[in-house]
């Protein structure tokens, strides 16, 4: 059993470590995953913990707003670790990265755009810190799209690291 640790009480928070605990099932893992609250991290064996930066006692990352700018941090060795980011978005895109850096990737929206490697946890070492270039990384789409494209879309670009999405036309 491995569990995956919140520090933070959100939604955004929640769909991060349903995120992380679906896509390391998916790798073919032979182990459970488990989802928990915590209110104060510990050095835990089997937990990869989910929190804010400061929750850490991370040494700032030198960023103008941290509601804005998005840094993260990941130090994950074995199946023991931490997945932390300046805010919110940012522990989901921490979350994101460190599974690209095990062989995940997402090549296209939609399920079909999806490459989930067989990896085993045990054997991963993940080590990455650091803080987005610009505030607004996004994509914007022109013409015609359907609920459907843009629910794949608002899916998709989190995955690649980006935090907006713009539709020129309604």
């Amino acid at each position: 059993m491995i569990k995956i640790l919140k520090l933070i009480d959100s939604e955004t928070a929640d769909f991060a470590a349903r995120e992380l605990k679906k896509y390391l099932t998916l790798a073919r893992n032979n182990y459970d995953f488990s989802i928990e609250k915590r209110e104060e991290y510990n050095q835990e064996e089997n937990a990869i913990w989910l929190g804010l930066w400061n929750q850490f006692s991370l040494e700032d990352p030198k960023r103008e707003d941290p509601k804005f700018d998005d840094a993260i941090f990941i130090d994950i060795n074995s199946n023991t670790g931490v997945i932390a980011g300046t805010n919110e978005r940012s522990i989901l895109i921490g979350v994101y990265r460190f599974l690209r850096e095990i062989g995940f990737r997402w090549i296209r929206p939609g399920l079909d755009g999806e490459v989930i490697p067989n990896r085993d946890i045990s054997k991963v070492n993940v080590r990455v810190k650091e803080k987005a270039s610009y505030r607004h990384r996004g994509i914007c789409i022109e013409g015609a799209v359907s609920y459907e494209n843009v629910a794949d879309m608002i899916d998709f670009i989190p995955k690649l690291g980006f935090n907006s999405y713009f539709i020129q036309f309604r």
